[in-house]
């Protein structure tokens, strides 16, 4: 089947790509390396929007799935099968990981400048890992994609960081790992109680939702932790902003654009799919959890725009924003009907797209001041307009602005989890996370109108300040073209998501 090759290349493609990119010569240099990069980016976003349009809404279950045996024939037969496939939940956030994997490396066009072809491998090997979570239905398959990821991001992050890039990346990977611990004793608690000697998803889904309450509930933490360090859900957020502040530009949006849906999509795929009853049990505790997320993700925010902070950091500033915006996601799950979960995917889509395109602009500021302080800007619309206009529009998004591709996520995750009789309390605790609304746009609008507006700071009066670059205007306008496209005609990705979660849905009585 064609579909399933091109689903392959999709997943293998950056991996062959970064390889052969290691290989390069000295002497083809720096921009040899970006345009290799560029070029197999594109070809993987291009197939990516291919198999997208090809995804036939009119067939149930997974689609261009491929099955190799490859342990069994090499005498390691313990139930593990190399098996992809992709339905309305992965796909959408394949497409996700296969865009913001090519404008990572168009925005770092002009910003890196030492080790470029590392660099350039070190993104196409995390773009192979991301898109192999959320193709993979086998459970040791999609450890070993989940476990790929972790080492070029540290590298990212510890090599092309900041002043602090050392303790970020220590502190992103040991927090990850110990997620991932938690997660492997969900998933062989799950591979052992299921007693058929296989890993594969669609057979352990069948089987783990038959268990007694009490080992599902034990499953479900597990996994549940796991998800939530990656996510991340207070109180395992910790590492967030500090990756986020450290972080390359294109680290940043990677991180905040996919590596954050991971734990999202591990939350619908596998917690909630494999073990219904601990999810209606744990429902009211993750709606909890989520008020807490969009609410002190939200203070976390505002405290970097309060005049009498020290810090006022604009990253900081966004990487907080991505906890409290994750809090939808998990809203969305905790109402366990087929609006919320619908929701959640679209919240992972939208806000993927709309954090990478805030990380990307005020990155694009930060290689021309240097600094990420909000007190030394002032006035920068005088001075780079084109910048300045896409920071608004991201910034808007990012409040929920109607036509604008935030608002058609919150909306519905609000609606699925006000109308959701998972717990009695759902919509009290719908009111309190609509707040974070409100906050958001407090802080949103405070910092457009502190850096870009007012008169111009006298320490960039005399400054060179040069506008965007036509590449990085590309870059900038793709993700712009897109959040006005799914703002305006929802439709595109809606359905298509529907279609994912009904078969998820229909596990839990209305």
């Amino acid at each position: 089947m064609v579909e399933a090759t091109v689903l392959n290349l999709v997943i293998w493609l950056p991996l062959l790509g970064a390889i052969l990119l290691l290989l390069f010569s000295d002497e083809q240099g720096s921009n040899g390396a970006r345009g290799w990069a560029a070029v197999v980016g594109a070809i993987v976003l291009v197939l990516a929007i291919w198999l997208y349009f090809r995804f036939d809404m009119a067939a149930p279950g997974y689609q261009f799935v491929s099955e190799v045996n490859w342990l069994r024939s090499a005498g390691f037969d313990f139930g593990s099968s190399y098996i992809i496939g992709v339905d309305g939940v992965s796909l959408p956030l394949e497409l996700l990981n296969a865009l913001l994997g090519f404008l990572a490396v168009l925005i770092s066009w002009h910003s890196i400048q030492h080790r470029t072809r590392l660099f350039y491998a070190l993104l196409l090997i995390l773009q192979t890992a991301v898109a192999g979570v959320f193709a993979s239905l086998d459970f040791f398959l999609f450890f070993l994609f989940w476990e790929l990821e972790l080492a070029p991001m540290f590298l990212l992050i510890g090599i092309w960081g900041g002043a602090r890039r050392e303790y970020a990346a220590f502190k992103f990977i040991l927090y990850t790992l110990f997620g991932s611990a938690f997660m492997l004793m969900g998933i062989l608690a799950l591979y052992f109680n299921a007693g058929q000697h296989t890993f594969n998803m669609l057979a352990l889904a069948s089987q783990s939702r038959g268990f007694a309450l009490g080992l599902q509930t034990l499953i479900f933490v597990l996994l549940f932790i796991g998800f939530a360090v990656k996510l991340p859900v207070f109180p395992f957020h910790t590492w967030l902003p500090d990756a986020h502040t450290e972080a390359p530009t294109a680290g940043s949006v990677i991180l905040a654009g996919v590596l954050l849906k991971m734990g999202g999509y591990g939350l619908v795929r596998l917690t909630v799919s494999f073990l219904p009853q601990a999810a209606a049990y744990f429902a009211f505790a993750i709606g909890v959890l989520a008020v807490i997320n969009v609410l002190y993700g939200a203070y976390l925010a505002m405290n970097q725009v309060v005049p009498t902070s020290r810090q006022q950091d604009v990253k900081k500033l966004i990487a907080s924003s991505s906890i409290s915006h994750m809090g939808y996601v998990l809203l969305g799950l905790a109402a366990l009907n087929q609006i919320g979960l619908q929701g959640a995917v679209i919240q992972m889509f939208t806000h993927g797209v709309i954090t990478g395109l805030l990380f990307m602009v005020f990155g694009l500021v930060y290689d021309r001041t240097h600094t990420r302080e909000v007190v030394r800007m002032s006035g920068l619309a005088q001075r780079i307009p084109f910048i300045s206009t896409v920071f608004i529009i991201a910034g808007l998004a990012s409040l929920g602005l109607p036509l604008l591709a935030g608002f058609i996520g919150e909306i519905t995750v609000f609606f699925g989890a006000y109308s959701s009789t998972s717990t009695p309390a759902m919509p009290v605790l719908t009111i309190l996370s609509a707040f974070g609304v409100v906050l958001t746009a407090g802080y949103i609008l405070w910092l457009i109108n502190r850096v870009f507006h007012g008169p111009l700071s006298e320490e960039w009066a005399h400054h060179e300040l040069p506008d965007a670059t036509p590449i990085e205007r590309f870059a900038v306008g793709a993700l712009v073209f897109v959040i006005a496209l799914v703002g305006v005609y929802p439709g595109i990705l809606a359905p298509m998501v529907a279609h994912g979660v009904q078969p998820i849905a229909a596990l839990f009585p209305s």
